[in-house]
């Protein structure tokens, strides 16, 4: 059984009422509803995508990619040969395409995405390591550092994060055709996260180091070592930077009289469509505005609601969260959901791909869900 792995933070959590229940009678899942059917699409099992057995080592699958075109499904995991194993599927012939051993340990770090290129033919972790999709060889490294890589909307543009633990950070940003390098000084802050907005700015969250602790001045803000902040980016150097800052908050411990307001280590992802960046913790981040607001599953205890993959329909309309289980017997496991965004209240939540393994993905098209599920993805139906 696994255990949710993203940073949490004291989150508000709405109550939802007028559940009903009934069952998918295709899938054979449990479905809990609160909306009407014509709302959102019931997810339908259609296959299951197995990995390992007799010839081939069994994977724990952590993590899952559609390529941009959906005809290929990156498919990341552990095994015995190597920390790092990435399966490359083809979704029309239904078999395996490709198969990459890496010898770093890509499969359980939260920053490291799998990322494709534009044309699909390339995949990569981090800013260096990269190979070819179709046949798993192994392509020369590109000249970039850091850590946390991310590409923009299309594709066009690498962010990377540099700098120590403690210290203050490097906004690294590619070209990807020329690797043209431009670099974006923090002000003196630690970066924890960064993700690209859909006008390519850049959302960072942020908290003090040696250079910009206690009793300093920055954004018009008085820091403390405990405070944190969200800020906005702009590459081009057109906008001036735009931050909200958390003040920290008390704990009544005298051992640890301050802590964080904010969770500025937990993982993000973007919706393009809606440009805005969710956080695992169940925080939803406008990047143009900066203001937040919640989500949150059906179960209001949930405080990392997206820490097991989170996803987006092609529209922006929807979010889906994968369920999780738990190493502690006495927890109830929490079940997949599909979140309403405009409002962040949970609209459905169905079973299935409730074992060992993370990673949620949804086709570029919206036809296709895919949940990973200990050492096999099973594919849903959307439509």
């Amino acid at each position: 059984m696994k255990l949710r792995k993203a940073a949490v933070a004291s989150v508000i959590f709405m109550g939802v009422a007028g559940m009903t229940t009934d069952a998918d009678a295709q899938s054979g899942n449990s479905v809990v509803s609160n909306v009407a059917s014509a709302s959102v699409t019931t997810p339908k099992l259609q296959r299951t995508i197995k990995l390992g057995g007799l010839l081939s080592e069994s994977i724990e699958i952590m993590k899952i990619s559609f390529s941009p075109n959906g005809r290929y499904l990156g498919i990341v995991g552990s095994g015995h040969s190597s920390p790092t194993i990435i399966v490359v599927w083809d979704m029309q012939r239904d078999r395996e395409q490709s198969r990459i051993h890496c010898q770093y340990d890509y499969s359980t770090t939260e920053e490291d995405h799998l990322l494709w290129s534009s044309d699909g033919k390339t995949l990569s972790f981090g800013p260096k390591m990269q190979w070819d999709a179709m046949t798993g060889d192994t392509l020369p490294e590109r000249p970039a550092v850091g850590f946390s890589a991310r590409l923009n909307k299309d594709g066009s543009k690498l962010l990377t994060l540099v700098g120590t633990l403690g210290d203050p950070s490097d906004i690294y940003v590619y070209d990807t055709k020329t690797w043209a390098l431009q670099i974006i000084h923090a002000d003196g802050l630690r970066v924890t996260t960064a993700s690209w907005t859909t006008d390519d700015r850049i959302l960072v969250s942020a908290m003090p180091t040696s250079e910009t602790g206690e009793g300093k001045t920055l954004d018009g803000h008085l820091i403390h070592w405990y405070d944190t902040a969200i800020r906005l980016v702009d590459p081009s150097g057109k906008e001036k930077t735009k931050a909200v800052w958390f003040p920290q908050e008390p704990t009544n411990d005298p051992k640890s009289p301050y802590t964080y307001a904010f969770p500025v280590g937990t993982e993000g992802q973007t919706n393009f469509a809606t440009n805005e960046i969710f956080l695992a913790s169940g925080q939803i981040i406008n990047g143009a505005t900066l203001s937040v607001r919640h989500y949150h599953s059906f179960n209001a205890t949930d405080i990392a609601p997206g820490g097991s993959g989170m996803g987006f329909s092609p529209d922006g309309k929807f979010l889906y969260l994968k369920g999780s289980t738990f190493a502690d017997p006495g927890r109830k496991p929490i079940e997949n959901s599909i979140v309403d965004i405009a409002s962040g209240k949970p609209l459905l939540q169905f079973s299935g791909a409730m074992g060992d393994g993370e990673g949620l993905a949804v086709s570029p098209d919206g036809q296709y869900l895919a949940l990973a599920n200990k050492s096999s993805v099973l594919l849903f139906n959307l439509r």
